[in-house]
């Protein structure tokens, strides 16, 4: 993969005025050049026409700004993979996750600022962590700060601290997270949230080694090593204006993105195992899953990636109606969630009159939300051992709501 731009931070830099910092992007993949354009000012253009992401024949031309480029496949390269499907909380044996795996072992020998790329729920602050257990930092604190959660007023006292009397409210002096990841580490999750006002106040604490706290005259020396992670192209939103070019140089010193599950299907019975084994060993729940069951899993989709896949199965487990989950109790778990099945609905004789007729919709509608409701409720109490405090805990419903719902359908729940 490659960068082609104007920054000095592109893989291929061009001199171009007319081209952005991080123009477009290049990958060989199966049948040639694979192309996405980073929401440049000039756009990518092939043919004569505007492109996002293409893949592309080797030899083909694109117009970037005023310039002429030529994209031409070279010999094949191969990245290294190591043999260890484990790294860290990791759990991967498919090629890209062992690729990944390999570029980490080799980033936690050093002190380089890392940025972390890859969709929702891939697990990246689980890529953190890795760096910081095997780095030399180790012994050291791990600090995690989501940019999307800091109120705009406290931003600045929350990450650099604060000297009493600095500001209405500041009955004393506090340290803030530099401070308090001092010999370790920092995470900033989702950095491509942090406010445009503190990115350059960031920039001179990573450059200068050292921070000052709000109200405070006096610089005090800090040794962290600084790891980030977003969801967002940053290159794009440098183009953008959102997001300062000579902040990006510090925090991406390497650059890491994890890979989808979609990428990666051969792992999820490895991942499914991995949950099942993970689960309290205090909580009744199924350890053990069908063939059939774990073929389901892994043809199904995750838009939400491996933290969905964990929440299906550890609620997949705690709802099974024995020791193994099999697919009638996947099929229960998907009504949990509301999601649709494509299986052929098989009306029961309380539902469907003798006579064959429908029936009025919402008479079948309240039919069936009462068995399924029923149906879940008995599995709760098998489950909890009619323990109402658990029930409710599994099923993410206040308890009072829950002791209705049993006296509704005559069963009993015991506080």
């Amino acid at each position: 993969m490659a960068v082609i731009g104007r920054s000095p931070a592109a893989d291929v830099r061009l001199t171009d005025p007319t081209v952005s910092s991080f123009h477009f992007e290049v990958a060989a993949v199966p049948g040639g050049v694979h192309v996405v354009d980073l929401e440049s000012a000039n756009g990518t253009i092939y043919g004569g026409a505007r492109l996002e992401r293409a893949i592309l024949p080797s030899g083909t031309m694109l117009n970037v700004g005023r310039s002429i480029v030529r994209l031409d496949l070279d010999a094949p390269f191969a990245p290294e993979a190591t043999e260890i499907p484990v790294f860290g909380e990791m759990r991967g044996a498919s090629r890209p996750m062992r690729e990944l795996f390999s570029m980490l072992e080799r980033l936690c020998r050093t002190d380089l600022g890392v940025l972390i790329e890859g969709q929702t729920g891939t697990g990246k602050e689980l890529v953190a962590r890795a760096l910081h257990d095997k780095g030399r930092g180790a012994q050291g604190p791990f600090m995690v700060l989501d940019c999307t959660a800091i109120p705009a007023t406290l931003a600045e006292s929350i990450i650099f601290g604060h000297e009493k009397g600095a500001f209405t409210g500041a009955v004393e002096r506090r340290i803030g997270l530099f401070e308090a990841a001092q010999g370790g580490t920092i995470f900033l999750d989702e950095i491509g949230e942090l406010p445009l006002d503190l990115q350059p106040k960031l920039l001179r604490v990573l450059e200068r080694r050292e921070v000052q706290r709000v109200g405070g005259s006096k610089p005090i020396p800090i040794q962290v090593r600084v790891l980030c992670a977003t969801w967002r192209d940053l290159r794009a939103m440098i183009n953008q204006g959102k997001f300062r070019e000579d902040l990006y140089f510090r925090l991406a010193q390497a650059r890491v993105t994890v890979p989808s599950l979609r990428e990666r299907p051969d792992d999820v019975p490895l991942l499914v195992n991995h949950f099942l084994q993970k689960i309290p060993h205090d909580m009744q729940a199924a350890r053990r899953i069908t063939d059939e069951a774990l073929e389901e899993l892994t043809r199904r989709d995750y838009p939400g990636n491996v933290r969905e896949l964990k929440s299906t199965v550890e609620r997949a487990s705690m709802t099974a109606a024995t020791e193994t989950i099999t697919p009638t109790d996947l099929a229960f778990e998907r009504m949990l969630t509301g999601t649709r099945t494509h299986a052929p609905v098989t009306p029961s004789p309380s539902v469907a009159p003798a006579s064959g007729e429908l029936g009025k919709f919402k008479d079948v509608k309240r039919t069936l939300i009462d068995e399924f409701e029923r149906d879940y409720l008995q599995r709760l109490l098998l489950k909890t051992g009619n323990n109402l405090s658990r029930a409710a805990q599994i099923a993410g419903v206040e308890r009072h709501h829950l002791r209705d719902l049993f006296r509704k359908h005559g069963l009993r729940g015991d506080d």
